[in-house]
């Protein structure tokens, strides 16, 4: 039953999603945006409330670790119907970061629910720590973002409602409309970790760069061999392999103006940030989306800079082989690490819609609405 066939119980408790750490990761925004247009579409924007997410995600990949010692552990007070956590959160830590709070669901009779969730670095680790806690603490609803994901939880058995679904990003069209820039055509281009590729049009190539066909060019890639280097060792070396960038990278290509984007805000570092002609960053997720809507094509070492371009019907095509970009498979976009690709409009509805249902049949069957 959708919800302007019912009356709203006004004495129900609400649904509260798990979100946060834009300003490390604004691609964490994007799918907290379209998480929320999910959840508001089944419950209602009203009954939909939000909630800081586990402080130690900040360091979730070491797998000793759980929240900081003095945290107050105020998820685990959270008074709701059900919570939602969001995103890559299986990781190997998942047990040390929620254990506590999910007891205090347990025994408050919370419901939860993991949506567009993930593994993160699917190894072998990591799927038994998870599949293990999930287990001892069992979930109600589950809805993955890639298949590989789906098949791991799907196997332990570790709950009855289960889907392979999307990434929540994919839904953010449907809260955020893009912002109109008076501006002509335009490209977007985000790398914050590994460096931006030089591009030549047109140009010789002997098959050791690569290259690929757009806009009735051929676009040949040279990347920087001493920044990529960096970037390799991990997050923080690549700082040092962006100090050492001397590049001019051009303001424009092919007429069209490019823009570059930084999902990294903080710690908001200008000579990183704004290193190249025409680079902007916000703590906000609207601005990123306004751009990403309207131009001609992002290239990004960024999973979610290609997501929500592509939820906005544009094209992308993706710079890094993080296990995190399994969710392009999922929508039939493994090319998107060869070449820039679109993904269908009418395809995307019928996954958005068939996912809604999914869940909506799940909350039914819960007796959440």
């Amino acid at each position: 039953m959708r919800r302007d066939e019912r009356e709203v119980n006004s004495e129900m408790k609400p649904v509260v999603m798990v979100y946060g750490f834009w300003g490390q990761n604004i691609g964490n925004a994007f799918f907290n945006v379209g998480g929320h247009s999910v959840l508001s579409q089944i419950f209602g924007e009203e009954n939909v409330l939000r909630f800081q997410d586990q402080p130690g995600y900040r360091t979730f990949h070491r797998k000793r670790r759980g929240n900081p010692h003095n945290d107050a552990g105020l998820l685990s007070y959270v008074n709701a119907r059900c919570v939602v956590l969001q995103g890559p959160m299986l990781t190997a830590t998942f047990e040390k970061l929620w254990a506590p709070t999910f007891r205090a669901y347990q025994e408050r009779g919370t419901k939860i629910i993991l949506l567009g969730a993930a593994l993160f670095r699917f190894s072998e680790e990591e799927i038994v720590a998870a599949t293990s806690f999930l287990r001892r603490y069992p979930v109600d609803v589950v809805i993955t973002r890639d298949h590989d994901s789906y098949e791991a939880l799907s196997a332990a058995g570790i709950c009855d409602h289960i889907y392979s679904g999307i990434d929540s990003a994919f839904f953010a069209p449907d809260a955020v409309a893009p912002v109109p820039l008076d501006l002509s055509a335009f490209f977007t281009f985000t790398f914050d970790r590994f460096p931006e590729p030089r591009i030549k049009i047109d140009a010789p190539n002997d098959g050791q760069l690569r290259s690929f066909e757009f806009l009735d060019h051929t676009w040949v890639l040279k990347d920087a061999p001493l920044q990529s280097r960096f970037a390799n060792f991990g997050k923080w070396q690549a700082y040092i392999g962006h100090l050492l960038d001397r590049r001019q990278l051009p303001e424009s290509l092919l007429g069209h103006r490019i823009f570059r984007g930084e999902h990294r805000f903080n710690p908001h570092i200008p000579w990183k940030i704004y290193q190249h002609a025409n680079a902007f960053a916000s703590d906000e997720p609207f601005t990123y989306l306004s751009m990403y809507a309207q131009s001609e094509l992002t290239l990004s070492d960024r999973v979610h800079a290609c997501v929500a371009t592509l939820a906005y019907g544009r094209p992308a095509m993706l710079f890094t082989q993080s296990p995190r970009s399994r969710l392009f498979d999922r929508v039939g976009l493994s090319e998107i690490r060869e070449r820039p690709v679109v993904l269908n409009s009418d395809y995307l509805s019928e996954e958005k819609a068939k996912e809604i249902a999914f869940l909506e049949n799940a909350v039914d069957n819960l007796r959440l609405r």
